[in-house]
């Protein structure tokens, strides 16, 4: 049994509100995603979109930082009209630092990120990974402060709902079910990472929690483990089996459907997510679109 969205986690915007938003946007030229990387056109289009009408765009901005701010650390923007050409949803996400990502390669490695089930990361331990709860860009050397993440079209079985778990609720949990020791170990002992190629590759150390802030994605630790030859107590192993187990079956879990035109901003620091299976596969045509963005 999931958890629903709660009403004070969704903004819905109105119809000629959308309306001049896109106008705004479609005023500039058309732009390749990979021009997107320089952070001076990220700010250009910000400002064009903005100065366009400042007060609208303030005001969705203005609520969707005091939403996400606060449990449970994201927000259902409904009714936005987007441009094909990304210009709006660059501009909205712009407000809240610069856009980031990999070195540009398709399909994986792109600014405004196309999420399609063909690209998704099998596991190791089988299924996909993004079935599973996961914080984002933890083979980075920092992860990313936010996602943002709008629907272009839904899975038509039904498939891809969106999850989330958050800090708060984990923290309760693991406290409750595993106890407070286990708590103070995973917010005081590393656990090894390993980093993304860009990065050089290697590992990196750091704790899965803190009062603030959650790390989280087994697999890189595993890949940290297996490949790059990291070494862990078999305490810390165990423990780490057992938060997997709470995280993965805790009722506490946000479960809803993102619909077209909808966007989701998640704080990343503040919670997991995941998307349930699709039924369909490769075969689905369900298509997102995601950016990262480090705050500034």
């Amino acid at each position: 049994m999931f958890a629903s969205l709660p009403e004070t986690a969704k903004i819905a915007i109105p119809a000629a509100l959308a309306r001049d938003l896109l106008e705004g946007a479609e005023r500039l030229p058309l732009y390749k995603n990979k021009e997107y990387y320089s952070p001076d056109l990220q700010a250009f289009v910000f400002a064009a979109v903005r100065d366009a009408y400042p007060d609208h765009f303030d005001w969705i901005i203005d609520l969707i930082k005091e939403r996400v701010a606060q449990w449970p650390y994201c927000v259902l923007v409904q009714g936005l009209q987007f441009d094909q050409h990304h210009r709006l949803f660059v501009a909205l996400n712009r407000a809240f630092g610069e856009l980031v990502g990999l070195p540009y390669q398709e399909p994986r490695a792109q600014l405004v990120h196309y999420i399609q089930p063909r690209t998704d990361i099998r596991s190791m331990r089988g299924g996909l990974e993004v079935e599973r709860l996961h914080t984002d860009a933890v083979d980075w050397q920092m992860p990313i402060d936010f996602i943002s993440m709008a629907c272009v079209r839904p899975d038509g079985g039904g498939g891809g709902r969106s999850r989330v778990l958050d800090l708060d609720a984990i923290r309760d949990e693991v406290k409750t079910q595993l106890g407070n020791d286990t708590l103070e170990l995973l917010e005081n002992e590393p656990v090894p990472w390993q980093l993304h190629e860009c990065w050089g590759g290697g590992l990196k150390w750091r704790p899965v929690l803190s009062e603030s802030s959650i790390c989280w994605r087994r697999y890189t630790i595993n890949l940290a483990l297996d490949v790059n030859g990291a070494k862990l107590s078999d305490e810390m192993l165990a423990l780490l089996d057992a938060f997997e187990k709470v995280v993965a079956a805790s009722s506490h879990t946000i479960d809803f459907m993102m619909q077209a035109r909808e966007l989701l901003f998640s704080d990343n620091r503040k919670q997991i997510h995941a998307r349930t299976a699709i039924a369909a596969g490769d075969a689905s045509d369900r298509l997102m679109i995601r950016s990262w963005i480090n705050a500034t």
